[in-house]
This record gives C-alpha cells, sequence and structure tokens, in this order.
C-alpha cells in the first residue's frame, strides 16, 4: 500500500523577527493504475508505443525549503523551493525531477493593498513525447498528467493593486503564463500518434471597477488586453511550421465579490472575449463569441465543514496540436471534521476541453476524490487519499477527423497512504 510521510523543522530567527524559515521533507508513496492513459492495446506493433493498463508505484521525495520576510504590513515577502523526485518502479521512462520555486509578496498601506505571485516550474524529464498506437489516440485533454512528467519550463505570475476609495475600489491587473516544453517535435511514425508538445504564452492586464452597495459586498465591472500566441510543431515530413492560431483579444467583464453573511464567501467574474487572429484558417470561426467565467462560492454550513464550489471557462491554444479549445472545468470540495483527531474530504471535478472547429474534439474527464486524515497531536499525522478519473470522448468516431476518438478514453485510479510529522 502506498505510503506518505512528511518531516518538517523551521522557526524565527532569534536576532530578527522580521524573518522566518521552514524546512520540510517528504515521501510518497502511490499506486497509479494507467500511467500512459492508455486503455485499448494497439493492433499493430509500433516501436516506442506506449502500453495499455500499464500500473506502477510511484515514489516522490520532497524536500521544501521557505523564507519568509516581513517587517511591516506594507511589506511581506516569501521565497520558496520545492524539488519534486519523482521514480516509477515499473515504467522508467517517466521518471522525473520537477523543481518549483515560488517568489511572492503582498502589503497593505492605508487604503490601498497589493500582491505579486510569480511561480517558476522546471521539469527535468524525458525530452521524448509518447508515442500512441492505434486504435489508441492521444489521450483525452491531450493527456495532462503524461505532459506534466517530460521536459519543459514553465511561468505563471501576476499583479494586483486594490485602492479603496470610501464605496469605490480600483484596481489595476496584470498575469502572465508561458509553456516552453523542452521536448523534441518530430513526425508521427507509421500507423501510430507521436505527440508534439507545443510551445505557448499568455500576457495580459486591465483593470477592475467595484462599487460597495453595503452588506460586505462588491459589484465589479473589469476589461483586459490579452495577447495568446502558439508557436512552432512539425509536418508530416517533419519540416517546422508555426500556428495560425496567435491572437490577441479583447475580454469585458461584470461580476460581485465579497462575504455578505458568515457563512458565505464568493467571486464571480464574467463576460465575452473578443479576439483577432493573426491568420485566417479555413473552417474556423474566427468571429464566435466565446464567454470567460471565474466563479467560486465557499459555504461555511457549521464550524466543522466547508464547500467550496467553482467553475472557470477560458480559450486558449492547444499544447498538442494546431487549435483553440475552450478550457471548461466544474468543481465542488467538502471538508468536514469530525473531532480534534479525525477529518475527512470528498469532492468532484468535471473537466472539458471543447475543441473549435475545423478540429473534431470532445472531452470529458469525471474525477471523485476522496480522503481522510487522523491528527494525533500538532507533530504528527496521517492520511489518506483516492482519486478515479474516468475520461469520456464526445465525438461520434465516425464523424470526419475522428476516426480514433474512442482511443482518448481511459480510466485511471490513485491511491495512497501517508503519515506527517512536523517538528
Amino acid at each position: 500500500m502506498a505510503v506518505l510521510s512528511w518531516f518538517s523543522f523551521g522557526g524565527v530567527s532569534p536576532a530578527a523577527t522580521d524573518y522566518s524559515y521552514k524546512a520540510e521533507a517528504s515521501i510518497k508513496e502511490t499506486y497509479d493504475s494507467n500511467v500512459y492513459l492508455q486503455d485499448s492495446s494497439p493492433t499493430n506493433h509500433v516501436p516506442g508505443a506506449v502500453s495499455a493498463k500499464k500500473d506502477s508505484l510511484v515514489t516522490t521525495a520532497s524536500p521544501r525549503l521557505t523564507f519568509e520576510y516581513a517587517p511591516s504590513a506594507a511589506l511581506k515577502a516569501t521565497l520558496s523551493y520545492t524539488p519534486d523526485y519523482t521514480w516509477y518502479h515499473n515504467t522508467p521512462s517517466e521518471n522525473n525531477m520537477t523543481h518549483r520555486w515560488g517568489l511572492n509578496a503582498a502589503g497593505a498601506l492605508d487604503t490601498a493593498a497589493w500582491d505579486v505571485q510569480n511561480a517558476f516550474t522546471y521539469i527535468d524529464g524525458s525530452k521524448t513525447g509518447p508515442t500512441f498506437g492505434r486504435p489508441g489516440d492521444c489521450p483525452a485533454l491531450g493527456g495532462i498528467p503524461l505532459r506534466d512528467r517530460r521536459a519543459a519550463f514553465i511561468y505563471r505570475g501576476g499583479f494586483k493593486f486594490t485602492e479603496t476609495l470610501g464605496r469605490w475600489m480600483i484596481r489595476p491587473v496584470a498575469s502572465a503564463y508561458d509553456h516552453d516544453f523542452l521536448t523534441h517535435l518530430r513526425p508521427s511514425p507509421a500507423g501510430a500518434v507521436y505527440e508534439n508538445y507545443i510551445d505557448r504564452r499568455e500576457l495580459s492586464g486591465g483593470l477592475d471597477v467595484g462599487y460597495d452597495p453595503g452588506h460586505d459586498t462588491r459589484l465589479l465591472a473589469g476589461y483586459r488586453y490579452g495577447r495568446q500566441d502558439q508557436y512552432q510543431s512539425v509536418t508530416t515530413t517533419g519540416a517546422r511550421t508555426n500556428s495560425p492560431y496567435s491572437n490577441a483579444y479583447h475580454r469585458i467583464l461584470a461580476g460581485a465579490e465579497g462575504a455578505p453573511a458568515s457563512w458565505l464567501k464568493f467571486s464571480v467574474l464574467a463576460g465575452p472575449d473578443f479576439r483577432q487572429f493573426d491568420h485566417d484558417v479555413p473552417g474556423f470561426y474566427a468571429d464566435r463569441l466565446l464567454w470567460y467565467v471565474d466563479a467560486s462560492v465557499t459555504l461555511l454550513p457549521i464550524a466543522s465543514d466547508t464547500i467550496v464550489l467553482s467553475t472557470k471557462r477560458f480559450e486558449q491554444p492547444a499544447f498538442s496540436s494546431f487549435s483553440m479549445y475552450q478550457d471548461i472545468t466544474y468543481e465542488a470540495a467538502w471538508k468536514h471534521k469530525f473531532n480534534n483527531h479525525w477529518s475527512g474530504n470528498a469532492g468532484f471535478k468535471l473537466y472539458i476541453g471543447d475543441w473549435q472547429l475545423p478540429v473534431n474534439r470532445d472531452d470529458w474527464i469525471y474525477t471523485p476524490t476522496a480522503g481522510l486524515t487522523y491528527t494525533y497531536d500538532k507533530h504528527f499525522s496521517a492520511d489518506f487519499s483516492f482519486l478515479y478519473d474516468a475520461a469520456r470522448n464526445e465525438v461520434s468516431t465516425g464523424a470526419a477527423g475522428a476516426t480514433y476518438a474512442n482511443g482518448r478514453d481511459y480510466t485511471r485510479v490513485l491511491v495512497s497512504l501517508g503519515a506527517r510529522y512536523t517538528f
């Protein structure tokens, strides 16, 4: 059975209480029932093609260092580093080392507050993408777990500055996302699909204006200007080619946020995107009106329960083909504290990838989760977790461009059991 354990130590510098630090180390054992996200074995032999229903125990060792500097309310800065060393015992091609750095800062002064978030990830993994033999296909939504084990550099950042003027609020915002895949680009072999990972980037900035009518609730109106770029892939002959889907967009937003009751907190921001693409693509509806949604609701029905409902919807270039798709999620999470020692959680996530024509693809992944935690004291705890993925293709295999679409279906189980010790 999978075993998970943490060991932590840390403290505050006795010479300067503006500084604090924390160091942790963890080791996790997980059972993965379908490492390559393939349910059907290839009918023909393709060298290098992944195996169907390949399971493995997975060991992950994760030390963590965190340094915090907080001289005043105007500044709180945090620097963290977490390397994950992961070994797949039955599938060593998936072994990887993932290095995560965080550099965050926030503060408040009088009526102003600011926040900067920076996350850097370097994945030292295989530089070869997976190959899927027919009748399989690239898994639903491109096989994100496979992608995130391969060589890449990822940056995500955000900035916001909030100025409150009586009942009014002004909030400039900016965000950045860059995904630089370090895997080889190559054409697919005969009778198979080699998954090329295509670099992509998004930059955006804008302004929110809010008004507080009372009851700790703020009405919002906002605007974003953004730029999305998708870079090179290869043709069937191996030649490099540029994506036609790079675009700029204008986003008009409306919503609300607040905590009108002790048991309720919410944030909703939604609106249409107006896009201009760099190139015309036959069969692609560049003028199609699509919606952006980012909404969450937190419920505290009783002191021992927390319920979080959320949904997100946005358009972006794919990472595994020249195409555009809507990335859509619906999530529900529940946490319950039974007593001072026992707590549990359960959740459900629906992840949808809805592609725009001429790509004929519509993927749905259903993911229930559950967990149980036992806390002996402030030093020691143990936990168990369970996750089940059921991925389904919603496009008929008789449709144009979807001959092997059923090969996108898969199921996967992840199970872990663990213990934690904190100094």
